[in-house]
């Protein structure tokens, strides 16, 4: 309801182009539907045709608002949740031995072995499958203790083993990725803001 109303306000004379339609009818799985066909859709939904018409806009009308609300503070937001949105790659090692762990860096240390010949043969978590390594994932994803320790790391660096989570955990830093606030990462800020800002509305309304 309210994005139906963000529509009818934000595009109240704007008509759907081809390119819009087509959209649509991609989404909706109408794309082979003829006239017959479409008037049935219609009507199951019990939608007329202005009611078609406002759907068809509705990303168009939601994406303006989103711009006119939030791309003035969309910068400023970057900046202060940047070093969430950075990348990682990293290589894991876990074990429940303590004693085990504490060898498995000396041999790492000095050069002995390479970090995914040793995860895949003793890691117990998943990442013995990948042999060790992790990513890339963004730093805000991290469970915040492990993210803590990454990046406390230069590239190329080993952690000593530690306990992590009721594992001995070993973990060298691959590659950080410093986010750029491109346009993929530009929309998901816009896309978060509206979603907090339509819920607030929503629970309100309920």
């Amino acid at each position: 309801q309210i994005e139906d109303e963000i529509t009818a306000l934000v595009v109240p004379d704007l008509e759907p182009t081809d390119e819009h339609w087509m959209e649509f009818k991609r989404s909706n799985n109408l794309v082979d539907s003829d006239e017959a066909a479409m008037e049935v859709w219609l009507g199951h939904r019990g939608w007329d045709h202005d009611d078609l018409r406002l759907h068809v806009l509705r990303p168009i009308a939601l994406q303006r608002f989103k711009e006119q609300r939030y791309a003035p503070g969309v910068e400023e937001l970057f900046l202060a949740k940047k070093n969430d949105l950075d990348t990682v790659i990293y290589s894991l090692l876990r074990v429940k031995n303590a004693g085990l762990a504490r060898e498995l860096w000396i041999s790492l240390s000095e050069g002995e072995v390479a970090f995914a010949e040793l995860a895949s043969r003793y890691s117990d978590g998943p990442e013995a499958q990948t042999k060790g390594v992790i990513g890339p994932l963004q730093l805000g994803s991290i469970e915040p203790a492990l993210a803590q320790r990454l990046r406390s790391l230069r590239v190329g660096q080993l952690r000593p083993p530690e306990s992590l989570g009721g594992w001995h955990v070993l973990l060298r830093l691959e590659a950080l990725n410093p986010a750029r606030l491109d346009q993929h990462i530009r929309q998901r800020l816009l896309d978060e803001q509206f979603e907090s800002w339509i819920s607030v509305r929503v629970n309100a309304i309920l």
